[in-house]
């Protein structure tokens, strides 16, 4: 784990040495969305002992003692007198055995000791007394805490006193801790500071965010083993996939370059803090975390109820590589101190309510941080103005920049284009404007996701040519014009194309091209080219693409016929060809062939004829939109073999007869208005339909009359009513959930996606390996 067994050997001795009522429990909790559970976690048993952690129950408890303890402190040395008194007076009548309590143990069916053992506990809580008055002292003399956060009134109020964490650890190692680690001395340094300060540290970081009594998962926190040994492993939905959390060491520092240094001693020295989501922290970040100077990772995540800022003492903590504070509640500056932190690789603050104004210049302290190789500052949406052109500039390691949904605004700057190792870059939902001709050099690129901006640069054929390791392209929601870069079906690597919702007006690629094409087949999957107004005729050459499993090209203006090559795309799952003007045709008979489809959209197509009874062999269909075209005559019953169909759009055509479909099951949305159907539709009824829209109104003033009875309808209209329902109903353009591509923020892509943790946490957990503070 982090020691040879050697070492684990020496805590477990020294454990059970302070206490022998260790338990073995484990609670298999959750802790992740995803399934992270706990494989060793033995701090939610009510019933153990202090030398094993602190339960709830004494979390009360210390509390409590707390608050009376300078009164129990004098009613001690009232009862210190009594019991010299009683010792004299014993003597002086000479009557030995009543100090070894024998004749009252024997007379007491075994009672407790007698007077020996309370003069015992006496002297031990003398000892604890001058132990906490040292601990102060100490605390206060070597400014390892202010002395204000120290007092006994430092939180009193109306319902009486709240001890800060600060008092709480203190009184905790001075009293309760069965480490009995040995208090260094106010005035000089000793061999005994680091350690002293390290389990201190994390002492107030327990109190400070609610570990006593809110925390799920303790890890061994506060017990009778050494700090080092505060972690525990948690798997990952059964799998073999090995997550650490807790406090993390090296076996000796990285330096010694002061005075305080040499007196470490180079044994369990805290390097790593990485506590498990989701643990139900409450309170506020300590500064004294200061004083783990040799802390390389400090991680804290998804905790909606950890408050306050970022503390600026932290810039002390100059081995720090990896900083990652993630989905707080965490608000306020990120301190422009930090620009100390000058081995930081890992900076990663999303998801909190920090704030920053680059035309203040609040950011600029970036530019000192030359080790940076990740900045994720994702969903802060007060860290607002233009991107800070030196900054980015002086920053070449950097290897990711995610600033999504941000308040960031105007052009990218020029700086950019110095981002020389840059593989991922994430500025979505934000104001961009102007191109981004300065990052078409940065080769090293594989993911690019520029959506929901104000971008309006032009496309031509030579575009991202020279990007030959991209994976990813979304820029999709802004002002793009010109054409589909050409060399983007030339990249053998590329996997998502998401261009939709632009003003791009040109045509696709020609066939001759596609037939050029003589490098690695393509690997493209997802190709969405929608509400565009492109224009000219699908080219044979997309059937090329063999890999496909979603193309959307609707809702633009390509003309002549659907071409049959799409049918040669096997893996083809998503098809969105609707509302562009092609030639009026029966609907294609090569979608016969196209079994693994689960969506397909050809709405305002141009179609005629009628529905083909094949369209039933396509079981596996969830979405179907066959809506504003010209088809008539009968709705085939075959449609009744679509038993996983969620979604039926066949509105606005010439269909006439009866409904039926009753075997439907799973059907939530029905949209069949404007057609000639009648009868009922007692049998769909039956089942929950979240929309149904249908021709089962009337106008007595027209004298018209219901042409469907429907009871369970969410809408009634009637023809001749152009204003009911007059929305577009259409599916879902980009296919996110299906893929895992909306969530690529927090999912994993790999071979595990969809059951394996977060690559944020896998990212931790990475960067803990490289830093030898975990096995790999």
């Amino acid at each position: 784990m982090l020691a040879n067994n050697n070492d684990q050997r020496t805590f477990q001795t020294e454990a059970n040495n302070a206490n022998n009522n260790n338990d073995d429990d484990e609670d298999g909790a959750t802790i992740l969305d995803d399934g992270l559970s706990t494989i060793d976690d033995e701090q939610n048993d009510p019933y153990r002992y202090p030398g094993s952690g602190m339960t709830s129950a004494q979390a009360a408890a210390l509390r409590s003692d707390a608050q009376h303890y300078h009164c129990f402190t004098s009613s001690l040395l009232l009862i210190t007198f009594m019991i010299s008194v009683i010792v004299a007076s014993v003597r002086y009548f000479g009557n030995p055995q009543i100090l070894s309590g024998e004749s009252i143990s024997n007379g007491s069916n075994g009672g407790g000791g007698g007077l020996g053992d309370l003069w015992g506990n006496a002297a031990r809580e003398k000892i604890n007394a001058a132990r906490f008055k040292s601990t102060l002292e100490y605390l206060i003399s070597r400014d390892v805490s202010l002395p204000s956060t120290l007092s006994a009134e430092a939180n009193s109020g109306l319902f009486g006193k709240s001890y800060t964490p600060q008092y709480q650890a203190a009184l905790w190692m001075a009293r309760y801790d069965p480490y009995r680690i040995s208090i260094p001395s106010p005035t000089e340094s000793s061999r005994e500071d680091g350690p002293f300060k390290q389990r201190y540290a994390l002492a107030v970081l327990y109190f400070a965010t609610g570990g006593t009594d809110r925390w799920t998962h303790k890890m061994d926190f506060l017990s009778g083993l050494h700090e080092c040994m505060w972690v525990n492993q948690f798997e990952v939905n059964g799998i073999a996939n090995i997550m650490w959390f807790g406090v993390f060491c090296d076996g000796e520092p990285d330096m010694m370059d002061t005075a305080e240094d040499v007196f470490w001693g180079g044994k369990r020295t805290v390097t790593g803090i990485s506590l498990p989501p989701n643990n139900k922290m409450f309170g506020s970040l300590p500064p004294e975390i200061r004083h783990l100077k040799y802390l390389k990772a400090l991680h804290i995540s998804r905790e909606p109820t950890l408050f306050g800022t970022i503390p600026f003492q932290y810039s002390a903590l100059k081995h720090l590589g990896l900083l990652a504070l993630m989905d707080t509640s965490l608000s306020g500056p990120i301190p422009r101190e930090f620009g100390r932190l000058k081995k930081l690789e890992l900076l990663m603050l999303q998801g909190n309510q920090l704030t920053a104004d680059t035309t203040q210049e609040d950011l600029d302290f970036l530019q000192d941080m030359t080790s940076l190789t990740s900045i994720k500052l994702d969903d802060n949406t007060q860290i607002i103005g233009t991107l800070p052109n030196k900054t980015l500039s002086n920053l070449k390691n950097l290897k990711v920049l995610s600033l999504p949904n941000c308040g960031f605004y105007g052009p990218l700057p020029s700086g950019m284009s110095m981002l020389t190792e840059l593989a991922a870059l994430n500025l979505e939902e934000n104001s961009f404007t102007g191109g981004i001709d300065m990052i078409m050099g940065l080769t090293n690129l594989q993911v690019i996701y520029l959506e929901n901006n104000m971008f309006d640069g032009t496309f031509n054929d030579t575009h991202f040519g020279e990007l030959t390791d991209l994976i990813r392209l979304d820029v999709s929601n802004n002002q793009f014009k010109g054409a589909v870069p050409r060399q983007l079906f030339n990249l053998s690597s590329l996997v998502v194309v998401d261009m939709s919702l632009n003003n791009m007006t040109l045509e696709l690629p020609s066939e001759e091209y596609f037939s050029s094409l003589n490098g690695p087949p393509s690997n493209l999957e997802f190709l969405s080219l929608h509400s565009n107004t492109m224009m000219g005729t699908i080219p044979a050459g997309i059937g090329r693409l063999k890999n496909l499993t979603m193309l959307d090209l609707s809702i633009n203006e390509f003309t002549g016929d659907i071409p049959s090559e799409i049918g040669q795309l096997e893996e083809l799952n998503i098809l969105f060809l609707g509302n562009n003007k092609f030639d009026e045709a029966p609907m294609p008979e090569w979608i016969r062939n196209m079994t693994h489809l689960t969506e397909l959209m050809l709405q305002g197509s141009s179609l005629s004829e009628t529905i083909p009874e094949w369209l039933g062999e396509l079981k596996d269909l969830t979405f179907l939109d066959l809506g504003g075209n010209n088809l008539a005559d009968m709705i085939p019953q075959s449609l009744g073999n679509l038993t996983q169909l969620m979604v039926l759009i066949l509105n606005e055509n010439r269909l006439e007869g009866e409904l039926g479909l009753g075997e439907l099951a799973k059907l939530e949305t029905i949209i069949i208005d404007d057609n000639d159907l009648t009868g009922n539709t007692n049998a769909m009824c039956e089942h929950h339909v979240e929309y149904f829209i249908s021709d089962c109104g009337a106008n007595s003033t027209l004298g018209v009359n219901p042409e469907l009875n429907c009871t369970c309808c969410t809408l009634c209209c009637y023809d001749g009513n152009p204003d009911c329902n007059d929305r577009e109903w259409f599916g879902n353009h980009a296919a996110r959930k299906e893929y895992g591509y909306g969530e690529r923020s927090y999912w994993d892509f790999g071979d595990n996606a969809g059951i394996s943790a977060s690559f944020d946490y896998n990212g931790v957990q990475d960067y803990l390996k490289d830093l030898g503070l975990l096995r790999k």
